[in-house]
């Protein structure tokens, strides 16, 4: 044996404990991208996971983040779809959590949307951050969606 397959023998094991330990994590983290993409198809917006970014602080909390494109004048309504998708992802975490004990669901603590809006030779890009109260209220009915972006509209931001 060569000294590369030695160290290969040696790691093996490690990468598979590594793997087991992070495995909850990247299925909670592929079925919260699943729902925010099946969402968005929904409404007919596409979406990309490579466009969604799920990341976690040193505090433990969670920051979602997703990038969608519209058209020049529907920019508004792309961008509560992306809430509504990240909501729906969310409601769907926790509903999975009852089912099964031990399961840690991804709830992010903020979700920022983008969306890139054709403006001629630069685009428009329009970003917008909302807290995980915010969102569960308009997806669970308890605002509108006009409200919400009346709670939302500091946040807003055009570059």
């Amino acid at each position: 044996m060569n000294q590369t397959s030695i160290k290969f023998m040696r790691a093996g094991p490690l990468f598979a404990i590594a793997l087991f330990l992070t495995a909850d994590g990247l299925m909670a983290n592929y079925a919260f991208y699943k729902k925010v993409g099946a969402t968005c198809k929904y409404y007919r917006i596409e979406s990309d996971t490579k466009n969604m970014n799920l990341t976690t602080n040193d505090k433990g909390s969670r920051n979602f983040s997703l990038i969608l494109d519209s058209n020049r004048n529907n920019f508004e309504m792309v961008m509560i779809v992306g809430f509504i998708s990240a909501g729906q992802a969310m409601l769907h975490q926790k509903s999975i959590a009852q089912k099964k004990e031990g399961y840690n669901p991804v709830v992010p603590e903020k979700v920022f949307i983008t969306v890139n809006v054709p403006m001629g030779k630069q685009p428009m890009i329009v970003s917008a951050a909302a807290t995980e109260k915010q969102i569960l209220s308009m997806v669970e009915g308890k605002i509108d969606s006009a409200e919400f972006m009346r709670q939302i509209k500091d946040s807003i931001q055009t570059l």
